[in-house]
């Protein structure tokens, strides 16, 4: 984890990502795990030529870098892709929040 992201926001995006899971959301099952993944993906967008202004850009990136992380078969992801962006836009919405981290 990046030195410039505070426990208090990894612990926001961990319990953002669990409540997710306890909405039903199938891809959701290991906040721990993914919340360090996703605040990496987000906050390091724009090495992947993406601007910090186009969120609807960058929210694709990061459902698409979970998606890569997460599935064995990222190809065949199918309707658990609309999970992974809900995911990402609860992510996005608490770094958003905390002045992009």
């Amino acid at each position: 984890m990046r030195k410039d992201v505070s426990d208090a926001v990894l612990s926001e995006v961990v319990l953002a990502i669990a409540r997710l899971w306890e909405e039903g959301c199938p891809v959701a099952s290991r906040p721990e795990e993914m919340a360090p993944i996703a605040i990496r993906r987000w906050m390091s967008s724009e090495r992947r030529g993406l601007k910090a202004s186009d969120r609807e850009g960058r929210l694709r990136d990061l459902a698409k870098g979970l998606i890569a992380h997460f599935e064995k078969e990222p190809a065949l992801v199918g309707p658990l892709s609309a999970d992974y962006e809900c995911v990402a836009e609860r992510v996005a919405r608490v770094l958003d929040n905390r002045g992009g981290v």
